[in-house]
């Protein structure tokens, strides 16, 4: 009777611990609101059946579990699993682009991973798979444009930008509601034809299709235009353009997809459009230049802590993006704006090291990217998404080649006039030529509603082709068409100390011209903020322990970078060593130094440590250098530093010892003829 009263007491052990398992898997699944996996599969254990299991006093019955070995749980790791595959495929991709060195030379890679993208896209089309979740539009926006134009941004040439801003401008914003309200109108012309049954088409909705294809992409654009190498005005001419003008197609589209959803539309709100466009772009900008500004602050304090100096520059950008777009404003204009401004400040107060992670890491991320959004291109050209109709199709397609040369020969005849140096006509036509579309009209005209658009396909069918016609027939007949016009291509060669001090100097005079005729131009106001830049700005965002000289502080910085420069393209080996020195020294004849010239020499040295050398080649997109070591850029500072000092100081001891040794052999040699000449003539 005993033993029989105490199982009842240890049965319930084991079933209590079971019990509390299954209470925080419904638990667990309450909080996901899915209930994707049960706790006891993720943990390997599997219930089963069993017909006289113990019941908890209060509970419901409860099922018997087994430990398994072995399990699978795919829904668990399904999404980060997914998108690892993606990424680790269009890796592979771009790595076997690059193996045949004079592939990238015939064909842009931008061509071949559209390629990758059909073949996939038509794999999993054959097999009736859905598309991955990471192939929306709202990813490519929040998600893989933002590093992008954060790399264009925080790279970009802000001289060449800024000295043509009017310019970009121009072709920006004019250039582009030129070419939306032209090609819209044209294409309303042609639907108004009855045998090509198009008149469902409205005014609208044609002005609508023409603001997002006329959108010049800027991937695109840096896809083809770094390969080729044109001329450092042309290049920032045409990816300028490509920035600014999405920005403008951007509102230009939300405001026609609003004028198409409203029943009746009144004079009021043509105004109210007309300054959201300018809200949405200024505002922008302001967004990303005072998060720039709060970058630059932050990383004045990060000296002690300098291992996340490169997390503010990413976290910062990304925060002026998704902050603009969360009031609907640009947030290319924003990421854009904040990348340039902390270049100019927050480069002051980083280390190298930490610049040299930005560099890699930004670079690393625009890449990856740019991959997978041209391979998410070709997988999302297949599928029944598509409406065919000839006119349509081929009239887009003309109607996008004709304004857009007519826009740029147009335009630039206008800026011309007020341009130092005239845009030629081989400007006009690789400008006009590389107007080419990409990612922005595709996730766009992906985003119509179909209950506002019931042609919505027809679109999606004729944006489809007016991408693969500019980025495969246009982005490979550029090349040959640089070369047979014989465009002047960049120059590879990084300016000299002296160049950038003539630079400024000449900068100094032309602001002080404009000041004393009275003409406010472009270089007065430059002065300006200068000035503003070094009274105000400077004082608070970069710390204090920078010099205090412009000129040493700029020949610091360019010496530090053409150092890291040799290390990385490995001319260490040129390097001369103190051995090579002492023997060159001592095969030249040594001339004599006198005092006043060794202090002087040594204050040229203290002030000068080498020479410019020759540089490495510039920064480039698709080509990695080999990892930058800083230790290898200071061993190579210290080494030429103590050679010279070495090599002057041997120098100088030298002549000092040969100076010193005649003075003793004349000494003697006047000490033996004394003597001599005492023997022969005694003194009587």
């Amino acid at each position: 009777m005993g033993a029989s009263r105490r199982a009842p007491a240890l049965r319930p052990l084991p079933v209590l611990l079971a019990w509390l398992l299954q209470q925080h898997g419904a638990f667990a699944s309450a909080l996901s609101g899915d209930g994707v996996a049960e706790p006891a599969a993720m943990m390997g254990i599997n219930p089963s059946p069993s017909a006289g299991a113990p019941q908890v006093p209060g509970a419901t019955t409860i099922e018997e579990t087994r430990l398994q070995v072995f399990t699978l749980d795919y829904l668990h790791v399904q999404i980060p699993f997914e998108i690892t595959l993606w990424i680790l495929l269009a890796s592979l991709a771009k790595i076997g682009f690059h193996l045949y060195h004079k592939l990238p030379h015939i064909v842009p890679e931008s061509c071949l991973l559209i390629l990758v993208g059909l073949i996939l896209g038509g794999i999993m089309f054959g097999v009736q798979e859905k598309s991955p979740p990471v192939m929306k539009s709202d990813v490519f926006f929040l998600y893989l444009l933002p590093p992008i134009v954060l790399d264009a941004g925080y790279f970009m040439p802000t001289r060449l930008f800024f000295e043509n801003f009017g310019t970009i401008f121009w072709y920006a914003v004019v250039g582009t509601l030129w070419n939306s309200f032209g090609i819209g109108i044209s294409l309303f012309a042609i639907c108004q034809i009855e045998i090509f049954g198009l008149s469902d088409i409205t005014l609208l909705q044609s002005l609508l299709f023409g603001s997002l294809i006329s959108a010049v992409d800027p991937v695109a654009v840096l896809a083809v235009f770094e390969n080729i190498h044109v001329n450092e005005q042309l290049y920032i001419l045409v990816f300028g353009e490509s920035l600014l003008n999405d920005a403008v197609t951007v509102v230009l589209y939300n405001l026609f997809k609003s004028f198409c959803q409203m029943p009746t539309i009144e004079v009021i709100d043509i105004f109210a459009g007309i300054a959201n466009f300018f809200v949405v772009g200024i505002g922008g900008v302001l967004i990303g230049i005072i998060l720039g500004f709060v970058a630059a602050f932050t990383t004045r304090y990060t000296h002690k802590i300098r291992v996340i100096e490169p997390l503010f520059v990413f976290l910062y950008s990304y925060l002026s993006y998704i902050t603009a777009e969360m009031f609907h404003l640009s947030g290319i204009m924003a990421i854009i704006s904040c990348a340039m401004t902390m270049n100019k400040y927050v480069e002051e107060n980083v280390s190298q090291k930490s610049y040299t992670t930005i560099k890699y890491f930004m670079k690393m991320l625009s890449s990856v990217s740019e991959t997978l959004i041209f391979i998410f291109m070709g997988v999302s050209t297949v599928g029944k998404n598509h409406e065919w109709n000839w006119a349509f199709v081929c009239f887009t397609l003309l109607f996008c080649l004709i304004w857009r040369a007519l826009g740029v020969f147009a335009l630039t005849q206008i800026i011309n006039v007020f341009r130092t140096i005239p845009l030629t006509f081989k400007d006009q036509f690789i400008i006009a030529y590389g107007g080419l579309r990409g990612a922005i009209c595709f996730s766009l005209v992906f985003l119509l509603p179909s209950a506002v658009f019931p042609r919505k396909k027809l679109f999606i069918t004729a944006a489809i082709v007016v991408i693969f016609f500019t980025v495969f027939i246009q982005g490979i007949t550029i090349r040959p068409l640089v070369e047979f016009l014989d465009v002047k291509r960049s120059n590879k060669k990084q300016p000299a100390v002296s160049e950038e001090i003539y630079c400024r100097f000449f900068d100094h005079v032309k602001a002080g011209i404009e000041d004393v005729c009275g003409h406010w131009g472009h270089n007065f106001w430059k002065d300006k903020f200068v000035k503003f830049d070094k009274k105000y700005l400077r004082r608070l965002l970069i710390r204090e322990s920078q010099p205090k000289s412009s000129i040493v502080s700029l020949y610091k910085k360019l010496e530090i970078k053409h150092a890291i420069e040799l290390a990385e393209s490995g001319m260490i080996s040129t390097v001369p060593s103190l051995s090579s020195i002492s023997e060159h020294q001592e095969e030249e004849k040594i001339s004599p130094f006198y005092p006043a010239q060794m202090d002087n020499i040594r204050d040229i040295l203290t002030k000068n440590l080498y020479q410019i050398r020759q540089r490495a080649p510039s920064y480039n997109r698709y080509s990695l250098a080999e990892d930058a070591n800083e230790k290898q850029a200071k061993e190579i500072l210290i080494r030429r530093r103590h050679s010279l000092r070495e090599s002057i100081r041997k120098s100088n001891s030298l002549s000092r010892t040969v100076l010193c040794r005649r003075k003793i052999q004349g000494n003697n040699i006047v000490q033996k003829m004394s003597e001599r000449y005492a023997k022969k003539f005694p003194v009587m």
